[in-house]
């Protein structure tokens, strides 16, 4: 679908309910299809690559069952992680390819994974060699993946941190589930520091609800898992997304005019990094309060009363929120600098010069380094016709640029952000945004 963003000429006022954690409804309803019995998982995200992640499962054996109000029934029987010849179309999902590569270990003889993931040369590598170390052979071309365990070993498995914390957790995810004869843990070692460390402890979180037991030590950058463990059957909510709330909240701080949002089922009790866009605003000078109890952010916009100025900030735990802060940066006085950025590079598309590019279009000065991005402060933002690389994240920050150009903005395939935020255009035209079909 092709849509025609117009600037806004009033304010914007209203209430959303932010949509459930993309990461948290990967890591549950695959943890529920290992478990014994039946769960229910509430509130997922259900577009994307999670419906990537649950067509697998299907394709698996797993029954998945919608039911009424956003809940599904999940049951595993024997038939399930057993065997299966075929070849998994994964799409372009990280999350998916990298637990599965992991979670075929499981498998007699093991999987057989493809996807647009391996043509765009997504990393894979370091995960692979580390499941090697397990006993794990692997083929890798062609843009398709067969790995399974041809050998049953129990060695410390040794990593890098710094490239994708979907490794860990794939790792994380399929160790409890593994046997060894005279070993009754498996111990993994962090070879480089950590990044993304808030989606391991999203992993940890989940991981804990469904039974496993998994000590954990960042400090040293180790992971303790005892082996031959059982996931257990679960009831569990999935919490309002943070990542995808950023947008609405960018779009409430930077309005010209009195604006009043709220935006519901957002908790800062969960372990998502990106509630730091809150302390991040706050720091710039957004006016924005939490109800805890009510579960709600509430947004006061009116850039004119609440002036944001540009500060630095470190990305090396919050990459979900690097293409909207770059938009923030546009309007704070002086210099936004954007750190610790560089596996951005390695994300759905290269966001740091995919975002460099869009925003310079629109006439913004931006100077791009190899981890890090300085956008400075600019008065006249203009129309675009946005590229977004099929990157959903990279969609939504240039539509809330586009909010507040001087001239109508143009994007197409506007469907990519089903990804994370199936009803971002909605939730904005509800809250008084014109956005419509072309």
């Amino acid at each position: 679908m092709n849509l025609k963003i117009n600037p806004i000429t009033s304010s914007l006022n209203g209430e959303i309910i932010a949509p459930g954690s993309k990461s948290y409804s990967h890591r549950a309803f695959i943890a529920a299809s290992l478990a014994d019995g039946i769960s229910i998982i509430k509130n997922p995200l259900k577009s994307g690559d999670v419906e990537v992640t649950m067509n697998v499962l299907k394709t698996l054996g797993v029954k998945i069952l919608e039911k009424s109000d956003n809940t599904y029934i999940i049951k595993s029987g024997k038939e399930s992680f057993r065997s299966y010849k075929k070849t998994l179309d994964c799409g372009n999902s990280g999350t998916t390819i990298r637990i599965f590569s992991a979670l075929s270990l499981l498998f007699k003889d093991g999987l057989s994974l493809s996807g647009e993931f391996f043509k765009l040369n997504r990393p894979i590598l370091p995960l692979l060699k580390s499941l090697e170390q397990i006993g794990a052979v692997f083929k890798l071309s062609g843009g398709k993946l067969k790995i399974k365990r041809k050998k049953i070993l129990c060695n410390k498995i040794k990593i890098q941190g710094n490239k994708s914390s979907q490794f860990i957790t794939a790792l994380l995810m399929l160790c409890p589930q593994l046997q060894c004869e005279n070993k009754d843990f498996f111990e993994i070692e962090l070879t480089t520091p950590l990044v993304s460390k808030p989606f391991i402890e999203i992993t940890l979180d989940v991981l804990e609800t469904f039974g496993i037991n998994i000590q954990a030590n960042f400090e040293i950058g180790k992971f303790y898992i005892t082996n031959d463990q059982t996931y257990r059957s679960q009831s569990y909510t999935i919490p309002g997304d943070f990542s995808s709330a950023a947008f609405i909240i960018a779009a409430a701080v930077l309005s010209k005019k009195p604006s009043s949002i709220i935006i519901n089922n957002l908790s800062i009790k969960n372990s998502q990094g990106d509630k730091k866009i809150i302390e991040i605003l706050r720091e710039m000078g957004a006016n924005i309060n939490m109800d805890e109890d009510k579960n709600q952010i509430i947004l006061n916009g009116d850039i004119k009363k609440y002036p944001l100025k540009g500060i630095e900030i470190n990305c090396k735990d919050i990459p979900d929120l690097f293409p909207i802060l770059s938009v923030i940066g546009a309007f704070a006085e002086g210099k936004t600098v954007l750190y610790n950025a560089s596996n951005l590079r390695l994300k759905e598309t290269d966001r740091i010069s995919t975002i460099a590019r869009e925003l310079s279009n629109m006439g913004i000065k931006i100077i791009e380094e190899d981890d890090k991005l300085t956008i400075f402060h600019c008065d006249k933002i203009k129309g675009t016709t946005i590229n977004h690389n099929n990157d959903h994240r990279i969609a939504m920050a240039c539509s809330i640029a586009a909010l507040y150009a001087d001239s109508s903005s143009y994007i197409q395939n506007s469907e990519i952000i089903k990804d994370s935020y199936p009803s971002f255009f909605g939730d904005l035209k509800e809250l008084g945004a014109q956005i419509e079909q072309v």
